[in-house]
């Protein structure tokens, strides 16, 4: 009984202590001195400034997924857009909901963007526009509107979000100041092209120090118009697809890239889905049987890069959602049976990195 009594005694005194240290943590958190929350903050701030600088320490062709997923949701992705920054030019491709905010929280500074390129005007590809627009304007002091390149169409969807935004517009200058915020340098400049209907069609949309981006068709019917990319650095190239069938016309576009950024949809993962969602109340199982249709499968995807004899595959705009990692290799599981490069399932935040002179691609997760 004494030995019983001693050990409780002991465990009350260990119980007791333990709870008196978590009250005084809870309340030195509490009741932080200003000269440690100031030293934190400048600490955080340093940290974030010099993380940018050291991504983009080299010369290099460099690609970032911000938006890799589509519109069901899921809670890891946002939906699509990729970046690209060669030299100077920060080129950013597509602008979908919640994508502005994975930028953010990327290397990039918003307010350096030199262009955006739209693939096609479905909501997952635009819905962030406005927001995209003003972050832009409010974090760089733009004197000019940010250029836009897209298919015919352009200047109604852009029209649109400048006038869902005028309000907001005027509240930031009222609080900001128009030194700070430039009237002039609000919203978009519209530069549209049209290729026609040939699916081999192309043009050269844009040059600026050493960046050439081409813009070519792709197949996503009924949607059209709609167009991939094709970006040049210095010597190495990266295509970015868009929304697509696959397409023979796919395979001279993107002939000797050294890296492809593809869409995908897993049709076996598609037809599941739509199975499970047959007995609840929404329309999921006809999306997901519908959606097949117009989309390239990751055995397409694959089948298309060893033609045009590619070097590195990374997979985006990922349907259906992937819940799980666990999902990741199952999903790419036929590809990997005809692509025997590397191919990789994107996240958002991954960084590519295209070095100079040399075949070598790397590849990090940034935010995971």
């Amino acid at each position: 009984m004494n030995i019983f009594l001693k050990k409780n005694k002991k465990l009350g005194i260990v119980l007791g202590i333990y709870f008196i240290i978590c009250i005084a943590i809870l309340y030195f958190l509490n009741n932080l001195p200003d000269t440690v929350v100031n030293y934190i903050i400048h600490k955080s701030i340093a940290k974030n400034q010099a993380w940018k600088k050291h991504v983009f320490k080299e010369d290099a062709l460099y690609v970032i997924t911000t938006g890799t997923g589509e519109p069901m949701p899921d809670i890891n992705r946002s939906e699509a857009q990729t970046i690209v920054v060669a030299g100077n030019q920060v080129l950013v491709f597509d602008v979908g909901p919640g994508s502005t905010h994975k930028l953010e929280i990327s290397p990039i500074n918003i307010g350096t963007t030199s262009a955006l390129f739209m693939t096609h005007y479905h909501s997952d590809h635009i819905g962030g526009l406005g927001e995209f627009m003003l972050k832009r304007w409010a974090n760089g002091s733009s004197q000019k509107p940010l250029p836009i390149f897209g298919p015919e169409g352009l200047e109604e969807v852009v029209n649109g979000f400048e006038a869902a935004y005028q309000l907001d517009k005027g509240y930031r200058i009222a609080v900001h100041g128009e030194k700070m915020l430039p009237l002039k340098g609000f919203g978009a400049e519209s530069h549209s092209f049209d290729l026609g209907t040939d699916l081999k069609s192309k043009k050269t949309i844009y040059t600026k120090n050493g960046v050439e981006v081409i813009a070519f068709n792709v197949n996503h019917l009924p949607v059209y118009p709609a167009v991939g990319y094709r970006v040049h650095y210095k010597g190495r190239s990266v295509v970015i697809t868009g929304d697509t069938k696959y397409t023979e016309s796919l395979i001279e576009h993107s002939q000797n890239a050294d890296l492809l950024i593809s869409e995908a949809l897993n049709r076996k993962f598609a037809s599941m889905l739509a199975d499970a969602a047959k007995n609840t109340n929404t329309n999921i199982s006809k999306i997901a049987n519908d959606i097949e249709k117009y989309h390239i499968s990751p055995q397409e995807v694959a089948q298309l890069a060893n033609k045009a004899n590619i070097q590195q595959v990374v997979i985006t705009h990922i349907l259906p959602p992937v819940p799980t990692k666990l999902l990741e290799r199952p999903f790419l599981k036929e590809a990997r049976q005809f692509f025997k490069g590397n191919i990789y399932m994107a996240h958002d935040g991954t960084l590519i990195t295209l070095h100079l002179n040399s075949r070598k691609i790397t590849i990090k997760e940034l935010l995971n």
